[in-house]
């Protein structure tokens, strides 16, 4: 089986978030795909098995577990597809049957890079979370009311993840999980992860909920968060919204986010940097 080395969200190598592409011939036992992805280390790793001449299966693991969804796995995966199995056009689209949903992924050829969009589908607005309760959550992620919105509500919000937003005014350098609980916390309001965000500079972080892992640009987290912006009037529907993530890990990355106008669909681009491939002997 053959796998790539791809940075996405950058149009450079070495930055950006990092992912594995394995290309499978044939349908994996679950665990030896986690194994994979442990052996690999990377903060996900995408499985892509072709089924038709644009259509691929795609199967999404972390370290711990598989995702139904994820955002910078199905960009990168799109982008390695482009530039392994499609490398002579300058633009494409593939299909990707997930899980639970289908996705539909464009990608252009640029020079050295690929740029890539994603339709996430129409946002679902799960719950707001009530000022009696977001005390908790506030104080497991090492913040205070303070740092909290007073004009934004804390929500859940899903394109395919369900996340906790939490819009802040400041203290986003400080924030990190520090309650053992946090992931049963989640449960309560059926979010999977939280996502911190600055609503003034648009900038998110996020972590594994146990806050061992920050992750360097979170597709799956954009898409809603793009889709609450724009459901808040912190933006209007037609402006692109840029959200940057990154910089207290050292790859400062940048992921766009629009709105389709007519059908409410909710579109994450990113560019994709191909870094290295190699061979699994199995």
């Amino acid at each position: 089986m053959e796998y790539f080395h791809v940075d996405v969200f950058s149009n450079e190598i070495l930055s950006g978030n990092g992912l594995t592409v394995v290309f499978c011939n044939e349908e994996l036992e679950d665990n030896l795909m986690l194994k994979l992805t442990q052996e690999f280390k990377q903060f996900e790793t995408i499985f892509v098995r072709k089924i038709d001449d644009s259509i691929f299966n795609a199967r999404i693991f972390t370290v711990d577990e598989e995702l139904d969804f994820a955002g910078h796995p199905i960009l990168g995966a799109a982008a390695t597809i482009h530039s392994h199995i499609f490398r002579n056009e300058e633009d494409i689209a593939i299909t990707f049957q997930l899980n639970r949903k289908t996705i539909i992924v464009n990608s252009k050829k640029i020079e050295e890079y690929y740029e890539v969009q994603m339709n996430q589908g129409k946002a679902e607005f799960l719950c707001e979370v009530s000022k009696e309760k977001r005390n908790k959550y506030v104080h497991a992620l090492n913040l205070s009311e303070e740092n909290l919105s007073k004009e934004f509500p804390m929500e859940v919000v899903s394109t395919g993840l369900p996340y906790l937003l939490v819009p802040l005014t400041s203290g986003i350098e400080n924030s990190k999980i520090i309650s053992s609980k946090f992931e049963e916390m989640l449960k309560e309001v059926g979010a999977k992860f939280a996502y911190i965000f600055d609503v003034n500079y648009i900038e998110g972080r996020t972590w594994d909920n146990q806050g061992n892992v920050e992750d360097v640009a979170t597709g799956s987290a954009a898409g809603p968060l793009g889709a609450y912006l724009y459901k808040h009037n912190i933006f209007n529907v037609g402006h692109e919204i840029i959200i940057n993530q990154g910089r207290f890990v050292g790859r400062p990355s940048k992921i766009k986010v629009s709105m389709s106008i007519s059908e409410k669909e909710i579109l994450v681009s990113g560019e994709v940097a191909i870094l290295a491939k190699g061979t699994i002997l199995l």
